[in-house]
């Protein structure tokens, strides 16, 4: 407990005075060796946590087969992936990458691509009649091949599905690709949410992992989407080379100044791809969980004391910024992903696409270019409301049956997550995740999984 508690101090020595750094040395000191900070894990879908039930064709056939019965009514969203790049990030872990030479090429193929499977979909049972409540373009950079394929993508997605005046159009960007005539085509064609990957606003930290435009045109573009009345929302990475905890918070104050409607807070991830520059780096010591850990509190607690609150495990928003995508699954709606490695669900069936090169070796006016699917479980399903719950940063009264049942350790849930700091009581009844239980809504899932077996 002393050298814990020496760790802390450490690192909070300088810690601004309007920082509450009383509660966040209790969670600290409240964590149990069942969670410690470089234990931590994603929270994973269900085709990364066991095999598929389908091959892609039997996928297809069996997602058919239900949308042709199924005679839903209730709204779903739309996911797009786009997996272009100008460079490929380092710290990057999402499904993206640099094209080499006939960049054109590419992009008329994917786009076409997208826009067959779009149709596709549109023909299975009353899909095209449901209303859409957003659709989401994520990456890569959806941004990057220009405003012509993207307004290509968008006037198929009217054609062929009900979006509304409600529907929210939103995607992922960064700086570089957001030219004057992407965000004017952005706002004709009803685009009103972005999410931009800052990452830092601190020049070494940009430089090192090669982001080219300087902070200043961050915050001019910001501005600039702001003032059109988008809902804005940013994605910062703790773990980077040359990050100090002043920089940090100055970075987040700085974002909050600007007005931005929602903060993404993430850890490094370290992984095959990036490991040998995360090396090269420093950043593989043994203790650097720990300092992204004491990061990831600090952030929490700064955006808690500006008034914005988790509607996500790791996402802070004020009361603009509803999340509309990343929420879908506690409004009960499905998702319709497209394009390489999109995932998607609808019902009680999930599915995944390939990945781009099998992707684009087919014809996808004849398939989706499926890799696989599978039906949740009556377990799965049973647990289905608390693992939404958790992801949601909200656990509603109707789940507190679950908290009260034993683990092997004899504690319930409630008991063993209170103890841990990881939960907390909420306003609304219930509980609401701490900053402790974002770090570990991925253990939190995998205790439910495991502990009720």
């Amino acid at each position: 407990m002393i050298e814990r508690e020496r760790l802390f101090n450490d690192f909070f020595a300088h810690a601004p005075a309007d920082m509450d750094v009383s509660n966040m040395r209790e969670q600290w000191l409240a964590l149990s060796p069942a969670y410690a900070v470089d234990e931590w894990l994603l929270p994973l879908p269900l085709w990364a946590q066991r095999n598929y039930d389908h091959n892609g064709p039997q996928a297809w056939q069996m997602l058919q087969e239900q949308l042709g019965v199924t005679r839903s009514i209730q709204p779903f969203c739309i996911y797009i992936h786009v997996p272009f790049c100008s460079s490929k990030c380092h710290f990057c872990d999402c499904y993206s990458f640099k094209l080499g030479t006939h960049q054109e090429r590419h992009f008329n193929r994917y786009t076409r691509q997208i826009c067959r499977e779009l149709c596709l979909w549109s023909q299975q049972g009353n899909v095209a009649q449901r209303p859409i409540s957003t659709v989401h373009l994520g990456g890569g950079t959806p941004t990057f091949p220009g405003p012509r394929y993207l307004t290509e993508i968008v006037e198929t997605c009217r054609r062929q599905f009900n979006t509304n005046q409600q529907t929210e159009w939103a995607l992922e960007s960064t700086v570089e690709s957001l030219t004057d005539d992407m965000i004017r085509t952005m706002h004709e064609l009803g685009f009103r949410r972005l999410h931009l990957g800052v990452q830092s606003l601190q020049e070494p930290v940009r430089q090192a992992i090669k982001r080219r435009r300087p902070a200043a045109e961050v915050l001019q573009t910001i501005e600039k989407t702001l003032s059109l009345g988008w809902v804005v929302s940013v994605d910062l990475v703790c773990g980077l080379p040359y990050q100090t905890l002043p920089g940090w918070i100055n970075d987040i104050q700085q974002l909050v100044n600007a007005g931005v409607n929602g903060l993404s807070l993430y850890e490094l991830l370290i992984y095959p791809q990036n490991r040998r520059w995360a090396t090269a780096q420093g950043l593989t010591h043994p203790e650097r969980h720990i300092n992204n850990y004491f990061m990831f509190q600090a952030g929490g607690s700064i955006l808690a004391r500006h008034q914005y609150h988790k509607n996500l495990f790791n996402h802070w928003s004020d009361a603009r910024d509803d999340n509309r995508y990343f929420t879908f699954p506690t409004r009960g709606e499905d998702c319709l992903a497209i394009g390489t490695i999109g995932d998607g669900v609808f019902g009680d069936y999930h599915f995944r696409h390939l990945r781009y090169a099998a992707y684009m070796r087919s014809d996808t006016a004849v398939s989706p270019q499926l890799e696989g699917g599978l039906r949740r479980t009556p377990r799965e399903n049973e647990l289905l409301p608390m693992t939404t719950a958790i992801l949601a940063n909200y656990i509603p009264p109707e789940c507190l049956p679950f908290l009260y049942q034993k683990t092997r350790s004899g504690l319930s849930f409630l008991e063993q997550w209170h103890a841990s700091a990881l939960i907390t009581p909420s306003s609304q009844g219930g509980f609401s995740l701490t900053t402790n239980g974002a770090w570990f809504a991925g253990n939190m899932i995998r205790d439910m999984n495991v502990e009720t077996r």
